[in-house]
């Protein structure tokens, strides 16, 4: 995950497919990049990352936004992160350079629909509102955003506005495959029109293969010697229909991938209509879901896929992901705890326990995960502290302070 001043820069965001708190890009103190320890976190994948297509490289870079002569001004772009995916989208190599914290305090979000942050309000422990942010993005080609701006919402002369405070840049680098092949591709030439006598396209059938006869050209010439020789026009063939079950979810895949989350969920239905007895095709149908927040739909299909192999640990996380965002908090703990049963090092069922234990008002249980995520995760763990700043993490109750 991206760490910037504690917090996160939006991906894919909170129960996502991925179970993943992410706030925005806070402003920066002049806190260089040299000066803050490198973090490697490489406990996930692309996807989980918020990331579509066949993504090599993502590098991160900030910068605060000042009003200068009445105009803003961006300040020196600060080194965020750079992470390295493998060709299966996992994470190979990954550095971040967390900043300094922010202001303490409750974060509510709201998102659009590829699940990136638009609005975060910040709330004390009464519940009043602290302050506003907005984010605007600019994508590229493939659907991953490459420019976030970070605007504080302000009242001014009656009427909402927003200062921009902050610009977040990416440079994302793919490996070249058939979409980026046909990205870069150049435009199909201009072909030439050939030109057929009237009576001759009047006689033209639409099934038959289309031929002009050379005697029959030759009759109506006046000069024999220019007649071409004869031409035949043929239909192109129709594109053989995609029939297999297994076709069909590698197009579910395909789409998913290139940001079509609805188009992916028509493939996997129709592969499932062919042949319902394949866990993965259920299981890749429930994170369809959630992309989309139809949560009812996701806990159906994770829990076809659990029929089918209960032994998956990624579904019984996507269960209680589904069932965190309904607000059923005893369902989510007992799908994260068979999650990390199956995986006790996914950190991002831990996490997710630690939420859901919050909800339900047990303490214990977000401390006993906290310190299991010190151990997994340390970006996770962090996340938790300033998620929950009303438990005392760094003393008595976690390590026992005198």
């Amino acid at each position: 995950m991206n760490c910037i001043k504690g917090r996160i820069v939006p991906a894919v965001l909170l129960l996502g497919p991925v179970l993943t708190f992410t706030a925005p890009v806070q402003a920066q103190n002049s806190v260089t990049a040299s000066a803050r320890p490198a973090i490697s976190v490489l406990d996930s994948t692309k996807e989980q990352d918020g990331l579509v297509g066949s993504v090599r490289r993502v590098k991160t870079e900030t910068a605060r936004i000042e009003i200068k002569d009445g105009h803003p001004v961006e300040g020196p772009a600060q080194l965020v992160e750079v992470t390295t995916y493998g060709i299966k989208g996992d994470r190979i190599e990954n550095t971040s350079y967390p900043l300094p914290g922010s202001l303490a305090g409750k974060e509510e979000y709201k998102y659009d629909e590829r699940g990136n942050i638009t609005e975060m309000t910040l709330r004390d422990d009464r519940g009043a509102i602290l302050s506003r942010e907005a984010y605007a993005y600019e994508f590229d080609k493939f659907g991953n955003w490459t420019k976030m701006t970070t605007s504080l919402v302000v009242f001014e002369n009656g009427e909402l506005k927003r200062e921009p405070t902050e610009v977040t840049y990416r440079t994302v680098t793919y490996y070249f495959d058939d979409n980026v092949a046909k990205a870069v591709e150049e435009p199909p030439k201009e072909l030439k029109s050939v030109s057929v006598p009237e009576p001759v396209l009047a006689e033209v059938k639409e099934t038959e293969i289309l031929r002009v006869e050379y005697d029959e050209v030759a009759a109506s010439a006046p000069e024999i010697g220019k007649i071409p020789p004869p031409l035949v026009l043929t239909k192109p063939e129709p594109p053989k229909p995609v029939n297999s079950a297994m076709d069909l979810y590698e197009t579910g895949r395909s789409r998913f991938e290139a940001g079509d989350v609805k188009g992916a969920i028509d493939a996997y239905l129709q592969s499932i209509k062919i042949e319902s007895g394949s866990a993965e095709v259920f299981l890749n149908l429930g994170h369809a879901y959630l992309k989309l927040e139809k949560n009812n739909d996701a806990i159906k299909a994770f829990k076809q896929s659990l029929k089918l192999n209960p032994d998956q640990p990624e579904t019984q996380y996507g269960l209680g992901v589904a069932s965190f965002r309904r607000g059923q908090f005893q369902e989510a703990i007992d799908a994260f705890k068979k999650a990390v049963t199956l995986e006790p090092k996914m950190a991002k069922a831990h996490y997710g326990l630690t939420l859901a234990y919050q909800e339900l008002g047990q303490s214990q249980g977000v401390i006993d995960h906290y310190r299991i995520l010190e151990r997994l995760d340390k970006n996770l763990a962090r996340k938790v502290a300033l998620t929950f700043p009303q438990y005392n993490f760094s003393c008595r109750q976690v390590r026992g302070c005198p």
